[in-house]
């Protein structure tokens, strides 16, 4: 308890000194999700179970919060009234979560809760109150998530080169799914498909890079990263976003011909590299993955209407399937959270995640930052993400912030040119 309380101070001490200077908060957080997976943080924490033992990033957030809350209350207030309704519904879900959670005869859960739905909706909030004075801070957030891919690619390379996990290896071994002799790695994150998802999710913002070699380089290094997380869905997404990143790139024709020969060229010689080799065995054989998701969904079909309205707790999906006689979890956030905390409140968290994109997506000039958002919202469908401890809801939300942000800074440059000819019509109109 002594190292939490030293972490705390911390945590507020930094995100004090640098209030003025948020961006390295941002990144600080960010950076401790992407570098420090859950079974990491009970060094810094020293917690490493019980409802103290949430991730050391969510401290940071906390405190961030609550300086910006004591610096600039404005800000927030300005935010939370501007999108009242959305901010509504997401207390509604936690709120919702909480309750499933506290009167579950089980209970538990609640480490869950702070982890991927609260601290990263708190994030998200912070991110929006910062964004109305730094109106570049989308671009920062862009730079700040390909490093931190990049690097946790390298990383999984070097693991995949070294047959060893390299960090957090006492922690790792604690896991059920993890095997040691696996030539499937997930770099610093939680597990290979926390991986894949944050490469997913950072792919198409590569077109937004002015570049040529950066682009190429990140590109190469997030198919490699992909390749060693062994996921087909990363796979696919990845190679979708390759293609997406050479149409958008503001580039001319023969550069992007040029361009998307150099990325054939590199990644033909990946594919016959033994780093193909365990995902093309997945693609041949699933080892019965769609059929046991398939059993899952009819599961859950059957019993939809048990859930409806109220859920058995966070962390209740993972009993369930048990007692269902299921191989597997769920494997779908949106139908974990159903069981978690009711299909109503799932519904309108995923649901709320949705509108952000559609109403965000054609107002930007921000090249991939549509598509990122999509695949934040399609991508954790596909397995357990966002319903179990990882990088994953801190990612998609600073994606959905970033949405948000680019989109208000074309409607303020819209307006500032409004006003500018309004007051240029209005001084003419007094000289005549």
């Amino acid at each position: 308890m002594v190292r939490l309380a030293l972490w705390i101070v911390c945590c507020f001490g930094f995100a004090w000194l640098f209030r003025r200077r948020i961006r390295w908060v941002f990144a600080a957080v960010l950076g401790l999700w992407m570098l420090v997976p859950t079974v990491g943080s009970p060094l810094i924490t020293g917690v490493d179970s019980g409802s103290l033992s949430i991730h050391a990033a969510s401290w940071l957030i906390f405190a961030a919060f609550v300086v910006r809350l004591a610096h600039d209350p404005v800000s927030l207030s300005r935010v939370l009234g501007r999108e009242f309704f959305l901010f509504m519904g997401l207390a509604l879900v936690v709120l919702a979560a909480f309750l499933a959670s506290r009167t579950s005869q089980e209970g538990g859960g609640m480490v869950l809760l702070v982890d991927q739905i609260l601290a990263p909706v708190l994030f998200f909030l912070v991110l929006l109150s910062a964004a109305l004075t730094d109106p570049d801070l989308a671009t920062a957030l862009r730079t700040i998530l390909l490093t931190l891919v990049a690097v946790t690619c390298v990383i999984a390379l070097v693991q995949w080169l070294t047959h060893s996990v390299l960090f957090y290896e006492e922690g790792f071994l604690t896991q059920y799914w993890f095997n040691p002799e696996t030539d499937r790695w997930m770099g610093t994150l939680d597990q290979p498909l926390a991986l894949s998802l944050a490469i997913c999710v950072a792919a198409p913002l590569v077109a937004g890079l002015k570049h040529n070699s950066v682009q190429a380089l990140l590109l190469i290094l997030m198919i490699t990263g992909v390749l060693v997380t062994q996921s087909r869905v990363g796979l696919f997404v990845v190679g979708f976003s390759v293609v997406a990143v050479v149409l958008f790139a503001r580039r001319r024709v023969w550069v992007k011909i040029a361009f998307l020969a150099v990325l054939s060229v590199a990644t033909w010689f990946i594919v016959q590299s033994p780093l193909v080799a365990g995902v093309a065995q997945r693609l041949a054989d699933d080892t019965g993955s769609a059929e046991a998701r398939a059993r899952a969904m009819e599961y859950f079909v059957a019993h939809w209407a048990d859930y409806f309205i109220a859920g058995q707790g966070i962390g209740a999906s993972y009993r369930v399937a048990v007692q269902g006689g299921l191989q597997t979890s769920f494997e779908s956030p949106l139908v974990m959270y159903s069981i978690d905390f009711g299909i109503v409140f799932a519904l309108l968290y995923f649901g709320m995640m949705a509108y952000l994109v559609l109403k965000h997506a054609t107002r930007h000039h921000f090249r991939g930052l549509t598509l990122a958002g999509v695949l934040a919202v399609a991508v954790p469908q596909t397995y357990s993400s966002l319903a179990t401890r990882s990088a994953a809801a801190i990612v998609i939300w600073t994606v959905f912030a970033m949405l948000v942000m680019a989109g208000d800074k074309v409607v303020r440059q819209r307006q500032l040119a409004k006003s500018g000819h309004a007051d240029f019509d209005a001084e003419m109109a007094g000289r005549l």
